[in-house]
């Protein structure tokens, strides 16, 4: 139990080093953007599309992160309702188990879209969109190894009566 402790720590700190470093990406080509079009009057063309795909990298290992303290969006209108604890806990596992199933359903799609992007390049950047849409698959697999860390930790605390 202890080396899955320190495995998921690991985990969990790879994925916020790596959200880190693409939003700081986002904020230093944004700043240059920024200056070079109002204080230079020449923006670099490739900044803009750099930016939006260091978004999309961080939003899918962004979610993984977001899984683990469970902050996604999610109707609980349900879970206000009932106030018995196991029938929460049933549906908080049911309801993650459905996001789990999603996911493994949509990965191999994910890879079939890298397949077929391979001769796709970006705009502006000499770019394949492959390292882009590369970002899905990366995405899914850091939400799943979230969902194994989160479900049954808090799980728990809703058959506690905690959550």
């Amino acid at each position: 139990m202890i080396k899955f402790v320190k495995i998921d720590r690991a985990i969990e700190n790879i994925q916020s080093i790596v959200c880190f470093i693409f939003f700081a990406a986002m904020v230093i080509l944004g700043a240059m953007q920024v200056f070079g079009r109002y204080v230079l009057n020449i923006a670099p063309p490739w900044a803009e599309e750099l930016i939006r795909f260091s978004c999309i990298w961080m939003v899918m290992i962004g979610s993984g992160l977001t899984i683990r303290v469970d902050g996604h969006v999610s109707v609980d209108i349900l879970l206000g309702f009932i106030k018995n604890n196991r029938p929460r806990f049933y549906l908080y596992v049911i309801s993650r188990l459905a996001a789990v199933i999603f996911l493994l359903l949509f990965f191999p799609a994910s890879i079939e879209l890298i397949m077929n992007s391979t001769l796709s390049r970006a705009a502006s950047l000499p770019l394949p969109y492959t390292y882009v849409y590369l970002a899905v698959p990366v995405g899914i697999v850091s939400m799943l190894l979230s969902y194994v860390s989160a479900i049954p930790r808090i799980s728990t605390r809703y058959k506690r009566g905690e959550v």
